[in-house]
């Protein structure tokens, strides 16, 4: 694919073309082709190049959502891919898809009234654990080293046929906690039970803080879901919370066990995001 942008790259007031500005340019253009065909173009573009490191601006336009584009280039080479913008996590689903890794995504706020519903952002890893027949793996998932970001969870099975079978994935929710995920997917798992959608020999979680919050009946948790989570996560929430309320919590805790990775490796429900 053609490749034509104006390249500012500036250190201090001077306009340098040195070796990190012809990195960070290679990079970009390594990831355009993908970006293009799921409909995001490449808009402006502005380079700082330190000698050492760099950084790469891209203005990204789609065809519904725009968003940004940093390529951070480190002291020892390392690259970074961070999208950023309403557009971050369909960009980071994009170029996850085309087998390049990205940072966690920095989605935009939802203003009050506009829809929260979000795009995945990372294919699957296919699980090589080993699993036993009847168990039901559910896990979650959240982008970043904040507190509070991009949240998903999901239930795994082990078949007939020994592998994992994915059986049931949430919405991606924009503003989301980790162990709140975890939980979520415990309950989730146990309403599907109930309603025979799915059947299991034992329910499995690497999560010692959800299991404990299931068993004892009561989310303790110091976290101000409503303010600092996104609302329809607040209400996934608050709708577990009253299931558990009336939940058979001695039924579904007596086929609950802790999937321990010390011993049996990683959580087959893992996205593979770490």
């Amino acid at each position: 694919m053609a490749f034509d942008h104006a390249w500012p790259s500036t250190k201090g007031n001077e306009i340098v073309t040195g070796r990190i500005s012809g990195e960070l340019k290679a990079e970009l253009a390594r990831i355009e082709a993908p970006l293009a065909m799921a409909g995001f173009l490449i808009g402006e573009v502005h380079v700082v190049d330190e000698g050492s490191w760099g950084r790469l601006d891209a203005l990204i336009e789609g065809t519904e959502s725009s968003g940004k584009l940093q390529i951070h280039l480190g002291k020892k080479g390392r690259v970074s891919i961070v999208p950023q913008g309403c557009a971050a996590l369909a960009i980071a689903r994009v170029l996850a898809d085309a087998g390049h890794e990205t940072t966690a995504p920095n989605p935009a706020r939802t203003r009050p009234g506009e829809s929260s519903e979000p795009t995945r952002a990372a294919p699957l890893r296919r699980p090589k654990v080993a699993g036993k027949p009847g168990e039901f793996v559910v896990d979650c998932s959240k982008f970043g080293g904040a507190l509070i970001g991009p949240t998903e969870w999901r239930g795994v099975v082990f078949t007939d046929s020994g592998d994992w079978r994915e059986v049931f994935r949430s919405a991606l929710y924009p503003k989301g906690h980790n162990n709140l995920g975890e939980f979520l997917a415990i309950v989730d798992a146990c309403r599907r039970l109930e309603r025979g959608e799915q059947k299991c020999a034992v329910l499995l979680s690497d999560s010692k803080t959800a299991l404990s919050w299931f068993r004892n009946g009561k989310m303790k948790t110091t976290i101000d879901i409503d303010g600092a989570c996104d609302r329809a996560f607040a209400a996934a929430v608050s709708d577990a919370r009253d299931w558990l309320k009336a939940a058979d919590r001695p039924k579904w805790c007596a086929m609950m066990a802790r999937w321990d990775t010390s011993v049996r490796g990683e959580n087959p429900a893992d996205f593979g995001r770490k």
